[in-house]
């Protein structure tokens, strides 16, 4: 970019203003962001917790209490199975007792026969074939992946042990060299209570409906017990131990991998970022705020929801102010995950970016934004001033703390004048002399107080971006600023900050890419093209490039591709010899 230089743009190596930019007021050469009056508190030297809450940090997480029920379940299913092993039945006094009180002549009966053929005709998938839509329906990726999983595996398991498919007798000759039956009865009711349970899992929120469901699955599987034993199909004890084995295994799988305090069963369409403040977890939050910061909270509530999708802003109300308010933005494992499936999929579409490698632990993610607003701070660029870093539950949920600007408001709902399109245009100007990059410019991110703009969520902040990075934060604050003032109005007062060559050459660098999605949704309303209608005031300039080609791309793409190819073809091939397609 032009007139960039180490003091970076619009300053001379000798820190002297390009031409033609207005000389620094009294004002803008002292802070320009109020401190906030809430500050973490100096220990002491005598004091007696070495960690401000006094509790170690630990990676180990509670199994959930369904996990040791599955899993009791699924040891005395299979040692009943072990047991009960090359014998008709478990029980045979039991066996044959309840053979001759479903079919006391010997023969099986009418409704035995006429159920059986009724469930032959429909088979298991006028179970999962809905549950899977509805999953779909309601974007629950990760309870699809898990029951997807877990019924196709455990149904092809079941059936390659005693099943008598074609497919299944090729599959167990090719593992166990013979077609023969391996000894496990009653299959068909380990695949259907699989299934019925991965069900009522996944598309059953806890409470009075998942009981009234079990209520139902247990009815539905002693219906295929009765059938089978009626049909002298099954003895009733290896029926019995072979729906607990397919029930309890469901159990423990689910719980482990999709536990219903991290996934809750919802049908609502909501932001997976947004975390539930609910009793529990204000509590901690309160808690730890008050452990390590010393500040005490009357209340904590969601805050901006809207602008947000990678962390829950909630505000902080202080019980002994002033401020009155705070700001905060939770972390979890959630939003770790969420950033980590974020850049994967930036990288097989753009190739990697400067700065895109995702982060370690929760605890990385919210040191960087903390160490971006100081960063910045210090650099001159108005943010809010940070507080503190909060660890609410070692390891898995931090809290960054900085102050609320006070009668601040999104920028496109305040009155904008000349003064204000100025400042806003100034903090990107601030944001090249102390060598960093926003990333992420866009309404919701550019606060006004006034006539003074403010930038907020560093947290894709980088520090020493590349030209194009930097253009690309300049194109983002024009397009910000046109959809308040119009393109006219903003290139006339840019003029006064920056080059036509810069400002053609942030236009040049505008695309997909570099545009957020509620700045690019805002853009797409409009009735004319704010982009074109930009580029069009100034200077010709070749477009930029920002698709990065790498051969850790071309081999991430095709490891992916396979991948899918690979888990799509064992999926489809585990649902066939399960008996379930």
């Amino acid at each position: 970019m032009s007139g960039e230089g180490p003091a970076g743009p619009g300053l001379r190596a000798g820190g002297d203003l390009h031409p033609g930019l207005p000389l620094p007021s009294a004002a803008e050469s002292r802070p320009p962001v109020p401190a906030a009056r809430a500050r973490r508190p100096v220990r002491p030297e005598g004091a007696a917790l070495r960690r401000p809450s006094g509790r170690d940090r630990t990676t180990r997480h509670r199994v959930p209490r369904a996990a040791w029920l599955g899993a009791a379940g699924t040891a005395v299913a299979v040692a009943l199975l072990a047991l009960w092993a090359g014998r008709p039945g478990g029980l045979p006094a039991l066996d044959r007792a309840v053979r001759e009180w479903l079919a006391p002549a010997g023969v099986p009966p009418g409704w035995a026969v006429d159920a059986g053929s009724v469930g032959a005709a429909l088979g298991y998938r006028v179970l999962w074939v809905p549950a899977v839509v509805a999953l779909v329906w309601a974007a629950r990726w990760r309870h699809l992946l898990v029951y997807a999983g877990s019924i196709s595996v455990i149904a092809a398991t079941a059936q390659v042990v005693s099943g008598d498919a074609a497919l299944v007798r090729v599959v167990r000759e090719g593992v166990t060299g013979s077609p023969g039956h391996l000894g496990l009865t009653a299959w068909p009711v380990i695949v259907l209570s699989t299934v019925a349970t991965g069900s009522l899992l996944v598309l059953a929120p806890p409470g009075r409906v998942r009981r009234w469901g079990w209520a139902a699955v247990v009815a539905l599987v002693g219906g295929l017990v009765a059938v089978r034993v009626a049909l002298g199909l099954d003895a009733v004890s290896n029926a019995v131990a072979g729906a607990l084995l397919g029930c309890s295994l469901t159990v423990l799988v689910v719980a482990l991998l999709a536990p219903v305090e991290q996934f809750p069963v919802t049908y609502r369409r909501e932001v997976k970022a947004h975390l539930r403040l609910d009793a529990a977890r204000t509590g901690r939050v309160r808690t730890a705020v008050r452990e390590q910061l010393g500040l005490a909270l009357s209340g904590i509530e969601p805050y901006r929801l809207d602008g947000s999708a990678g962390s829950t802003p909630c505000r902080l109300r202080l019980a002994d102010g002033p401020p009155e308010h705070l700001f905060g933005k939770l972390y979890a494992t959630t939003h770790l995950r969420s950033d980590r499936w974020y850049k994967w999929a930036r990288v097989l579409r753009w190739g990697r970016l400067e700065d895109e490698a995702p982060f370690s632990s929760v605890r990385r993610l919210v040191e960087h934004e903390d160490y971006m607003l100081r960063l910045l701070r210090d650099g001159g660029v108005r943010v809010p001033a940070p507080v503190g870093v909060v660890e609410v539950v070692p390891g898995r949920e931090y809290l960054l703390v900085t102050e609320l600007v006070p009668g601040a408001v999104e920028l496109l709902d305040a009155p904008v004048d000349d003064a204000l399109v100025d400042d806003a245009l100034r903090q990107v100007r601030r944001l090249r002399a102390a060598g960093a990059a926003h990333r992420d410019i866009k309404p919701s991110n550019v606060l006004a107080q006034g006539r003074r703009a403010y930038l907020v969520d560093v947290s894709f902040g980088e520090l020493r971006p590349s030209r194009w990075r930097q253009a690309a934060d300049l194109a983002d604050m024009l397009l910000v600023l046109a959809l308040a003032v119009g393109p006219e109005r903003v290139v006339a007062r840019a003029t006064a900050f920056f080059d036509l060559d810069e400002l053609a050459e942030a236009l040049a660098s505008t695309g997909s890419l570099t545009i957020p999605r509620q700045l690019a949704r805002l853009l797409a309303e409009q009735d004319r093209d704010l982009v074109e209608d930009l580029r069009a005031l100034l200077p010709p300039h070749p477009r930029i490039r920002v698709q990065r080609w790498s051969l850790r791309r071309v081999l991430l793409a095709l490891a992916t591709a396979g991948g899918v190819v690979l888990a799509a073809a064992l999926l489809t091939l585990n649902l066939a010899a399960g008996g379930l397609l």
